[in-house]
């Protein structure tokens, strides 16, 4: 090579050493004590950066030198603005520390010719500072300021941030607005899993154009539990997007997004019910919308299609002719700009009202937003697709933050829709003639019934007892309920199209007092020549719904019930035994023979072919003794006591050796009693499915709902009484199908 080329070479070489290793530009790091680079405005701030954490704060860390900014100054509630000077993009990034709360509205911005082009927050609710990289390659040369805003009030309403700089290196490890793009060629995108991992907040777009709202989804960080679909399949042959807020470079989930034309999953899982309602794949919470029309039974429920913990709320949708065997609908309602679709209910206009059609089914839900609102949205093809009213929302109220799950009837001598809402600690009811247009008739609640958590998903609707005509209002609550966590509890009272006056009873009164059986509310439109009250509740509790032990599907329905009022021997109670079409599901009965039972009594292997969807009833007969029980139990010794204890006047639920009881500390810390009037005889009705058992009292006049999970079915039935002999009469064993 020629001398004079090497040295040329040399110095190209230099020259490109010296351009990569160009210093790092800071921005601000705080370190002067002062926001002297820096417009301040409110109070969250403070008038000088922090030395640390503020009083009532928890210890923060992650920052470097003596200050950082921390708008925890004055507490969660203060909110102000930090607006930075103007600054020239000189390298290729920007990395700053970040910590603080998840909010929507604590956020560091920057701006680059007065348009915003990143908008970041915490990835995690820390008070831990971590490192965050901005690309902004294609911005240099140009101008830009920061704007670290706080403008959230409540539990972690702060956010940190420290040592903002320029610099040609990436210093975190978590990618901001990442992006994948596929060609759409085949039916879904399939999103890899992790059920115990943080969200990342997804938009899809089409073509460079948004499709809904961001999608709440946790892709596997570590591992992979199982996968979800989003259906792609109306964009083929287009550009399709998948934008992620924040990604982590060390993910393992979101290269492994891929396009399928089948989505396969686990559907017959060990604790997947027989014959009770579950999602095919996904979360589901409260029953929605729930209304018959056209020989169907319409359940429309609170779904997540990406994972099976809550988020995402969606109404998903299934129907019935008989209400056995259900058929899986396409989603129903999907979120939109005012926020999720949470509970509500269905009716059919059957004298156009609104508007909208004759015999038009239209849902009232709840927009689950920035507020909770009252929207609408009508069908006029049997509940196949809605649409939403294009003057959405119909009922507001910005003074209550719980303003939800309304739930509608047409009143006949009143001549309007009347709506039951939510409203934290009372239900507010609402007139309308139209469903549009609505006008607050009177409240109740206050002073009466069970207040421990907030009030949700009421129903108000008329039984008949002994020829009189009374109302029936259900309330659910959470937390509250009698063996802890959510339970539905109810009033008996009179409703003149205005005001609910509940008769002088012992409140609080529970629908059901086993652990789950939540949010559920009747069917409309149940026609004439039926006359039933139908029901149908939520097989969970929220103590423990996010952890159950089971992996593509969480949650499940309770079986459909039959509401009438009776009287248990001490007062009026609203009885909800299962509804006649659960006989329908009756096969191979087995039947065993009257005994008495001193002591012990055992029944070996119940069926022979056992896949833990069976139905046990008997009589008991309770002769001298002092208390009995029954069990069911498995080879493994794992059980599941009912127990009656005549002194005491409670009947109990013992799942505390039941199976797998340890994914939570709530599950099976004490026994689950329920009041017990004392009687001679007592008319038994135990349904189990796979992972639930549901216990029905004459007739339903005392109700015990609770899920289990046994490594394996429970096939023995053991009777045992205590102080004296008791007979067990009519017992007959049912597989169902």
């Amino acid at each position: 090579m020629d001398y004079k080329l090497k040295i040329c070479s040399g110095l190209l070489c230099l020259s490109l050493i010296g351009c990569s290793t160009k210093s790092d530009i800071v921005i601000d790091d705080f370190e002067s004590g002062n926001f002297d680079k820096w417009t301040v405005e409110g109070d969250a701030f403070g008038a000088v950066p922090a030395s640390g954490s503020y009083a009532g704060q928890q210890n923060v860390e992650g920052f470097q030198g003596k200050f950082l900014a921390n708008s925890f100054n004055g507490g969660d509630d203060s909110r102000g603005t930090l607006v930075s000077q103007e600054f020239n993009i000189e390298r290729d990034y920007i990395n700053f520390l970040i910590g603080g709360g998840m909010h929507a509205d604590t956020y560091i911005e920057l701006e680059v010719g007065g348009k915003s082009i990143y908008k970041s927050r915490s990835v995690v609710e820390t008070e831990t500072l971590q490192w965050m990289t901005w690309d902004v390659k294609d911005y240099q040369g140009q101008k830009a300021v920061i704007r670290i805003v706080d403008n959230q009030r409540g539990g972690w309403g702060h956010i940190l941030i420290d040592q903002i700089e320029q610099g040609n290196k990436v210093k975190s490890v978590f990618m901001v607005n990442h992006k994948l793009t596929f060609d759409a060629e085949k039916q879904f995108l399939l999103l890899p899993i992790e059920d115990n991992g943080p969200e990342s907040h997804i938009q899809l777009s089409v073509d460079g154009q948004d499709i809904g709202v961001p999608m709440h989804i946790r892709v596997a960080q570590a591992k992979v539990d199982y996968w979800v679909p989003i259906n792609i399949a109306n964009y083929k042959g287009k550009k399709v997007e998948l934008t992620f807020d924040h990604v982590k470079t060390t993910d393992i989930g979101f290269e492994q997004i891929k396009q399928s034309d089948s989505f396969d999953f686990n559907y017959g899982e060990q604790y997947r019910p027989l014959y009770h309602f579950s999602a095919q794949y996904g979360w589901i919470n409260d029953p929605n919308g729930m209304v018959y029309h056209n020989g169907e039974y319409h359940l429309f429920f609170q779904y997540n299609p990406y994972g099976s913990k809550w988020a995402n709320m969606n109404w998903g949708h299934t129907v019935s002719k008989d209400l056995k065997k259900w058929e899986y609908m396409p989603v129903a309602l999907a979120p939109d700009s005012l926020g999720a679709i949470f509970s509500g209910s269905a009716v059919i206009d059957k004298n156009n009202t609104a508007g909208f059609g004759k015999d038009a089914m239209i849902a009232i839900y709840t927009s689950a937003g920035a507020a909770q609102t009252q929207s609408i949205a009508y069908s006029t093809d049997n509940g196949r697709t809605f649409t939403k009213y294009d003057q959405n929302p119909v009922l507001a109220d910005p003074k209550i933050a719980d303003f939800r799950d309304p739930k509608v009837f047409w009143h006949t001598p009143s001549d309007q829709w009347v709506m039951s809402l939510a409203t934290s600690q009372t239900i507010s009811f609402y007139g309308s003639k139209n469903l549009k247009e609505w006008n607050k008739l009177s409240e109740f609640g206050e002073g009466i019934g069970a207040h421990g958590g907030v009030w949700e998903c009421p129903d108000l609707f008329p039984l008949t007892y002994n020829g009189q005509t009374k109302w029936v209002l259900f309330v659910s609550i959470n937390p509250g309920g009698p063996n802890g966590g959510s339970a539905t509890q109810y009033f008996i009272g009179n409703f003149d199209g205005k005001t609910f006056k509940p008769e002088s009873m012992d409140y609080p009164l529970w629908l059901d007092y086993g652990r789950d059986n939540y949010a559920g509310v009747t069917w409309s439109n149940i026609p004439a020549s039926d006359g039933r009250h139908l029901f149908i509740g939520w097989m969970n509790n929220w103590d423990y719904a996010n952890l159950l032990p089971i992996v593509n599907f969480r949650g499940a329905m309770t079986i459909p019930r039959e509401l009438h009022l009776a009287h248990n021997g001490k007062h009026l109670v609203v009885a909800n035994p299962p509804a006649k079409e659960m006989l329908g599901l009756r096969r191979d009965a087995v039947k065993i023979e009257n005994t008495q039972v001193d002591k012990s009594y055992k029944i070996e292997k119940l069926l022979k072919d056992n896949q833990g969807a069976y139905e046990i009833e008997f009589t008991a007969k309770v002769g001298n003794t002092d208390n009995f029980e029954f069990k069911l139990e498995n080879l493994k010794g794992e059980n599941v006591r009912f127990i009656f204890d005549l002194a005491k006047n409670t009947l109990s639920v013992d799942r505390s050796k039941s199976g797998l009881i340890d994914f939570s500390n709530n599950f099976a810390s004490a026994v689950i009693d329920a009041p017990l009037v004392k009687k001679e005889t007592y008319k038994v009705r135990l349904l189990v499915d796979k992972a639930s058992t549901e216990l029905f009292i004459n007739d339903g006049e005392l109700v015990q709902t609770n899920t289990v999970f046994p490594t394996e079915p429970y096939n023995s039935l053991i009777f045992e009484a205590t102080g004296g002999t008791m007979n067990v009469e009519d017992i007959n064993i049912y597989n169902l199908k």
